[in-house]
Parts: C-alpha cells; structure tokens; sequence
C-alpha cells in the first residue's frame, strides 16, 4: 500500500504542477484581456484627441482665412475712404475758389452802385439785400475753406504778439452793426490794459466774431449780448453771453461736432442761416493755439455763455508770477515781521501793485488779515526764497480761486 502511494507521488506532483500552470496562463491571459482593454480604451481617447485637433485645426485655419479677408476688405475700405477724402478736399478747393471769384465780383459791383448818388431809395434797398446775401455766402465758403484745410490735415496758424484791448476792439464794430439792425443790445465789459497773448490775429479773431455773431443771431430784437474779457491766471478767458433760447444739456458737446445744428432750435430761419461749421471749426482753431472752449447753460429759455481760454505771452506770464511772488511773501510774512503792509498804507500799496503786473489783488479783510488774489501762475520755489515755504501759503491764507490767497 505504501509502495503504491509512494508510486502515486509523482504523478500528484505532476497535477499540482501543470494545475499551476494552467492557472498561470489563465492568469496571464487575464491580464493580457485587461490590458489590451485598457490600451484600446487609451487608443481610443488618443484617436478621439487627434480628431478634435484636426477639426479645431481646420476651424481655426477657417477663422484665419475669414479674418485675412476682413483684413484686406477693411484695408479697401480705409483706402477708399481715404481716395473719397481727398475727392472730397479738392472738389470743396475747386468750388470754393470757383464760387468766390463772381462772389467777389458781385459784391465789388455792388459797392461801386453804393457810391453812386443817383440810385432811389428802393434801388438802395435792394441793393444791401444784395450785399448781404454775397457777405453770407462769403462767410459760407471760408468755412468750407478751412475745413478742406483741416481736413487734409494742412491747418496752421501763424501768433504774434496781440494787445489784447486792440484785438477786442477790433471784433466789436461789424458786430454792433448787425446787433443794431437787429435790436438786440450788444455790450462790452472794459479790457484789462496793458496785457498781450500770442495767437493769430485773424484766426482767433474769427473765433471771437463768431462766437457774437451767433450770439446775435439766435437773440431775439429786445434782448442782450455781453462780452467780458479778463485775465486768470496765465491765460485770457473771452466769455459771450446772452439771453438768447439756451442749449440743451443733451447738446452742449454735440454743437461743437461738424455740420450739427441744433434739434431743440424754434427759430428755424436762423438755424437754416448756417451749415453748422462755425462752432467745429473755432474749436480746432482754440485747440491750434493750446485753448479751450466751451459753453455753459441752465438749458433751454435762459440764454447761454460761450468761452475761450488762451495762454498769455510767455513774457507777461513770467512778470505777473515773479510780482505775484513778492507780493504773496511780502502779505503772507505775518505782523511780527516789519514788511507786513500797514492798514493805511493799503491804497499807495495797491497804487505801486497796478503798475507792477495785472492780475493781482490785495484786499483788507481785518486788521493784520489779507487776501491776496493773483490771476498768474506762481512758482513756490520762488516764495521759499523769501523765507515762507509752501506750506505756510497755504495754511495761512484763504482761497477763492486756483490762484487766490
């Protein structure tokens, strides 16, 4: 029995060995089935991915051919707009000078016939219809003179030193002329003396009769234009108001836009009078000079006030700040210094102070208390000199304005 079990041994040994075997090949193949599972999983996703790329490829080679044919289309059009520009400049120069010769020669006839004793009082009627038909359209083409010149990008101007008083005086007499056909009452506040700004004289002066002219033109007979023209600082601020239909909020910076006329004006007549160029084109003339301009309204029914603000002459800003200077150190040194200006003597002070620099106010608020308003840029370098720094000037004085103390 023993010697039968020990000849069974092997042959159990056998079954165990091959049963492993066979279990490890069916293990293998498991994991084999798992694996190629997975690896045709990640195939999969792989194939997936390279088939998204290809497609967001050709999308986005897509997207670029439509964007090159915006481009060039857009290019095109810049070059076409540009070609139409210029038609446009030029064919406004060749009207203009084409229109302006008869015109001149219209309106030359016309005063030769004025001269002439011998026409009737119809005769003469008709014939200052005429010449104010021929001064409108005139005023017609210098508009469009300067906006083919702004628009082709040639708008120069040429500044030399102006005095103000006579710059102003010069813009008031056509003016009152029409102010006084219409009834409307055309006045001026007094102009500092004595003071120059830099710009172009015909250029600006302009901008100026523009501005009242229209003042004019939009006031009914009855009402008032007012012209003031002060120093602040180192600019000149010209302002035109009057009682005329005001601007609504909606359109205080559309006016300024070419060719807008206003959509809120009763008096259609005047609005029709102009192409709506004027306003456009004294603010590229303002800004031509490093100006200002705009317009202030409580709104429609109470009137308006245009302004223009330009730089003074260099020369004349450098001598009101170096006056301004000494007078803030001389006021702002306070009582315990043997400088500081005594009540009585306030009236000859003042008197030295007009002849020094315009612009600069001294007022008596109390016993040893002064304000000091200067209308001119000063320099706190310069003050420190006089031994009172800036901080000083500005703790112990009492502003009004970006220039007060």
């Amino acid at each position: 029995m023993e010697l039968a079990l020990l000849a069974l041994i092997p042959f159990i040994f056998l079954l165990v060995a091959a049963s492993l075997l066979v279990i490890s090949q069916i293990s293998s193949f498991l994991q084999f089935s798992r694996f190629s599972r997975r690896e045709r999983n990640n195939n999969d996703i792989i194939s997936k991915y390279i088939q998204e790329m290809a497609l967001a490829q050709t999308q986005l080679g897509k997207r670029s051919r439509q964007l090159e044919e915006l481009s060039r289309r857009l290019k095109l059009g810049n070059e076409e707009l540009a070609r139409m520009n210029s038609m446009k400049s030029k064919f406004l120069s060749m009207a203009v000078h084409d229109i302006r010769t008869p015109l001149t020669s219209v309106r030359g006839f016309s005063e030769m016939l004025e001269r002439k004793g011998s026409l009737g009082a119809q005769e003469r009627k008709y014939l200052t219809y005429i010449m104010r038909a021929t001064d409108q359209i005139g005023h017609l083409m210098a508009d469009l003179t300067d906006l083919a010149v702004i628009e082709a990008g040639k708008f120069r101007i040429e500044k030399t030193s102006l005095d103000l008083a006579e710059f102003v005086a010069e813009a008031l007499p056509s003016i009152g002329l029409i102010a006084s056909r219409k009834g409307v009452i055309l006045t001026a506040a007094e102009v500092p003396a004595g003071v120059e700004i830099e710009a172009d004289r015909f250029r600006l002066g302009r901008v100026l009769a523009n501005l009242l002219g229209n003042a004019v033109k939009f006031t009914q007979p009855g009402g008032r234009v007012e012209l003031r023209t002060r120093v602040l600082g180192p600019t000149v601020i010209f302002s035109i108001k009057d009682t005329g239909p005001g601007i609504h909020p909606s359109e205080r910076r559309k006016i300024f836009e070419k060719f807008y006329q206003s959509q809120f004006m009763r008096d259609v007549k005047s609005r029709s009078a102009g192409w709506g160029l004027g306003l456009a084109i004294s603010q590229e003339i303002v800004r031509a000079h490093s100006g200002e301009i705009g317009v202030d309204s409580q709104g429609l029914g109470k009137g308006s006030t245009f302004w223009v603000r330009v730089p003074l002459r260099a020369a004349v800003r450098r001598a009101a700040a170096v006056a301004a200077v000494a007078l803030a150190a001389l006021v702002l040194s306070g009582p315990a210094r043997a400088q500081t200006i005594p009540l009585d003597e306030k009236a000859k002070f003042e008197a030295a102070l007009e002849k020094k620099a315009e612009g600069v106010l001294l007022r008596v608020l109390g016993p040893n208390r002064y304000k000091v308003v200067v209308d001119a840029a000063v320099d706190f370098t310069r003050i420190e000199k006089f031994g009172i720094k800036e901080g000083s000037v500005t703790q112990r004085s009492e502003r009004s304005g970006p220039y007060a103390w």
